[in-house]
């Protein structure tokens, strides 16, 4: 069959378990109905079962067939939940399903379960590896018991082996002799009373119908043996007759099987191909861009923690994540409000404890009146749904008219690999730059903090104290001092004269002045300070001298 028909199948499998699944939550009923309506349930999973358990046998889409694996496990997990708690409402390990298969109108080998397929074709290395070592351990095992010599069996000599042979052959031969002797004599006694009687030659047209209807006979007990051996035949009293292997369906079936799994193989090993390469292109087109944006989103971090808290976070470890929960924060869990005293809160306790001791006893008698009580939801219709989400999500509108070979969909591989390319960059590089840098940002904070704090001390130190101001010292008296350089003076902007018109120029140009030549600018001086400013200690030597001279 082509690959149109299983994904037909497949798309129709997922409808009945969409279906399905609003039907499966379990719902407020009695142990009669509960037990015809999981049995229901239990008929339909096993229905969409083999359904998707041929769809994945013959599939030779790499992602379909990851997709639909996904789902056979959990029809097959929740069809043996199902199945169990059959069990305990009836109590018998063997369930009788004869009436609800009437009512659907199925016949017994609706509920056959067959093995999957799956299980012998993924494990047939290890199952071949298991087989060879079994007949090693066989052989050995035989290489060293003692090899008994058999007794000779006690047979014909060759002389009497020659004799009971040429004793078969004449008796045979001489059974043929006399068969063919006893057919000559009765041709000879039919002939003799031929002879007798005087019969006349028979009539052409007499003959003619004579073996026709010995002809019709002949043909009409072929007929009704033909037809006795396909009635034996249709009610399972005998085997059919094989057919030659070109008209075999089921040979026929099984070479196309054969075929598909060849494509299922190189469709899987280019699949891994391309999910190497494909994360090497992504990790080098897009990690940039990742690595950037990360980056900045941990920046921003570091800012509004330090505007709300006075000071850098702590990087998380390695071994809790890194800087996942930054990107992905944990869902804030609002905490009750603390009411009252400590006292009121042991009163709260003893309050609680004569509660619990009134409903244990309560409990009992409310649990036999509330009768059977609502089943958890199992993790497998979980699961499900999540599956058939999915399922409508990716495949059910997509075009697949150009995937006529059933190749892998590099589009979904960037989609599936890009997560885990961002968690890669994440862990190996951005962590450790922003740890690095977020300790670079706390050691230069500490820094400032111990600069502010030596400058506060040093200003309290020198309080009441004269400050001398501190100038360069100026240059030796016998050194001319340095004078200041000249600005230069503004030109003034030079007339244009008129100039008479030339039959070559349309426009006349005034007439160009020789430029004077540029003064040359005097080298660069170090400026030093007024000479009208005491240098230093001068102040304190004029005191000294007054104080001298007073």
């Amino acid at each position: 069959m082509a690959n149109v028909t299983y994904d037909v199948l497949w798309r129709e499998t997922m409808r009945d378990l969409l279906d399905m699944l609003e039907l499966d939550p379990p719902q407020d009923q009695d142990e009669e109905e509960a037990f015809q309506h999981f049995s229901y349930l239990y008929i339909k999973y096993v229905q969409i079962f083999k359904n998707l358990e041929d769809c994945y046998d013959q599939h030779v889409h790499p992602q379909k067939r990851i997709d639909i694996k996904e789902v056979l496990e959990a029809v097959m997990g929740r069809m043996l939940e199902i199945k169990e708690y059959l069990v305990q409402l009836s109590g018998l390990k063997f369930i009788s399903f004869d009436d609800i298969l009437v009512d659907l109108k199925l016949i017994p080998e609706t509920l056959e379960l067959p093995v999957p397929r799956y299980f012998v074709d993924e494990r047939k290395k290890d199952l071949d590896m298991r087989e060879r070592l079994v007949s090693t351990l066989i052989a050995a095992r035989d290489a060293d018991k003692e090899v008994e010599p058999e007794p000779p069996e006690a047979g014909f000599s060759l002389e009497d082996a020659i004799r009971m042979i040429q004793v078969n052959e004449r008796g045979r031969q001489g059974k043929q002799r006399a068969k063919f002797m006893k057919e000559i004599v009765r041709q000879d006694e039919l002939e003799r009373k031929l002879r007798e009687i005087g019969q006349p030659e028979t009539d052409p047209d007499q003959a003619a119908v004579v073996i026709q209807k010995l002809f019709r006979g002949f043909k009409t007990l072929k007929q009704a043996r033909l037809m006795r051996e396909e009635e034996l035949v249709f009610i399972g009293m005998k085997e059919p007759e094989q057919k030659p292997r070109e008209l075999d369906p089921i040979a026929r079936q099984t070479d196309i099987r054969s075929r598909r799994k060849i494509i299922q193989a190189q469709n899987k090993d280019e699949y891994e191909e391309a999910l190497v390469s494909i994360r090497r292109k992504i990790y080098d087109d897009e990690g940039v861009d990742m690595r950037e944006q990360m980056m900045d989103k941990i920046r921003q971090w570091f800012v509004a923690y330090r505007e709300q808290n006075e000071a850098f976070p702590d990087y998380p470890d390695e071994e809790d994540g890194g800087s996942l929960f930054i990107f992905d924060p944990p869902p804030v869990v609002e905490e009750d409000e603390e009411g009252g005293d400590d006292k009121d809160g042991k009163g709260g306790k003893d309050e609680k404890k004569k509660d619990d001791k009134g409903k244990g006893k309560k409990g009992e008698e409310e649990a036999e009146d509330e009768g059977p009580q609502e089943l958890p939801i199992s993790d497998f219709v979980l699961r499900m749904q999540s599956c058939t989400e999915k399922f409508c999500q990716v495949w059910q509108d997509r075009d697949e008219a150009q995937n006529f070979a059933q190749k892998y969909d590099a589009e979904l591989i960037r989609d599936a690999l890009r997560p885990g390319v961002r968690d890669e960059i994440r862990i190996k590089e951005v962590d450790e730059v922003m740890r690095n840098e977020l300790e670079n940002l706390k050691a230069a904070v500490e820094k400032g903090k111990k600069g502010k704090k030596g400058k506060k001390g040093k200003k309290k130190g020198k309080k009441g104290k004269k400050l001398i101001p501190f100038f360069f010292p100026l240059p030796p008296p016998s050194l001319p001092r340095p004078r200041p350089p000249s600005r230069p003076r503004p030109r003034p902007p030079s007339r244009p004269r008129p100039r008479p018109p030339s039959p070559s120029r349309p426009r006349p140009r005034p007439p160009t002045r020789p430029r004077p030549p540029s003064r040359p600018r005097p080298p660069p001086q170090r400026c030093y300070p007024p000479p009208h400013l005491p240098r230093p200690g001068q102040e304190r030597e004029e005191r000294a001298e007054r104080s001298d001279a007073g």
